[in-house]
This record gives C-alpha cells, sequence and structure tokens, in this order.
C-alpha cells in the first residue's frame, strides 16, 4: 500500500515537523509514503493540478497568498476521494467552511492529537 500526501504550510518548521510525524506513522504501519510540500496557495494550485491526486491533504488555513480554503476547492474539483484536513490556530473562524474539509487539526500540533487524527483522516 502506497498513500500520497500535500503539505501544505508557509512555515518550514511545521512542514519538516508534519512530513517526519506521517513518515513514521506511517513506517510503523508499513506504509509506504509519498509526501509534496507547498509554502503557498500558488504553490498547492500548481501541484494540485500538475500531479496524480494526492490521497490526503494537510493544509495550513492561513498563508501569505491567500486561505487554505481555496485550496480544499481546487482540490475537491479535482478529485472528489482526496482527504482534507484543514491547520488551524483558529478553527472556530473557520467553521463556516467546515463542509470543506473531513477535519480540522488545531495549531500547536499535539503528537498524539496529530497521529490519531492523521489515522483517521486516512480512514486507517
Amino acid at each position: 500500500m502506497s498513500k500520497r500526501i500535500l503539505i501544505v504550510d508557509d512555515v518550514d518548521f511545521n512542514i519538516e515537523f508534519e512530513a517526519k510525524l506521517i513518515r513514521s506513522l506511517m513506517a510503523d504501519r508499513n506504509v509506504d509514503v509519498e509526501i509534496d510540500t507547498a509554502d503557498s496557495v500558488a504553490m498547492a494550485m500548481e501541484k494540485i493540478e500538475k500531479n496524480r491526486p494526492y490521497d490526503a491533504m494537510i493544509i495550513d488555513m492561513n498563508l501569505p497568498d491567500g486561505t487554505g480554503v481555496e485550496i480544499a476547492k481546487k482540490a475537491r474539483s479535482q478529485n472528489k476521494k482526496t482527504r482534507l484536513a484543514a491547520l488551524t490556530i483558529y478553527p472556530n473562524e473557520y467553521e463556516k467552511e467546515r463542509e470543506s474539509f473531513d477535519l480540522f487539526l488545531k495549531k500547536p500540533i499535539m503528537l498524539d492529537s496529530f497521529k490519531n487524527s492523521f489515522l483517521q483522516l486516512l480512514e486507517m
């Protein structure tokens, strides 16, 4: 089994941390994982358009050039099966966008909570 993941965040540390957690979690379950990253709405849109569909995306809601909602809508239009997680410090602020996402992750990232939520996102 193999999973393709896109992590969208404008903070390099967050991307590295999330990628490391995901790789470790998938290795524990003998699942190959391919992780792409983007640091802006524009870069995420390009990756969604040019690559085959992702199994899941973790999308920071506040990016320098827009919001994660734009990315989620594009991802849904490309592939209805892609699972989408919003990552935000203010989950209540995005309550009206709940239908665009399968899951909301709260910052700061807590290790056990992130792992459990990510497995839920992938329906594992």
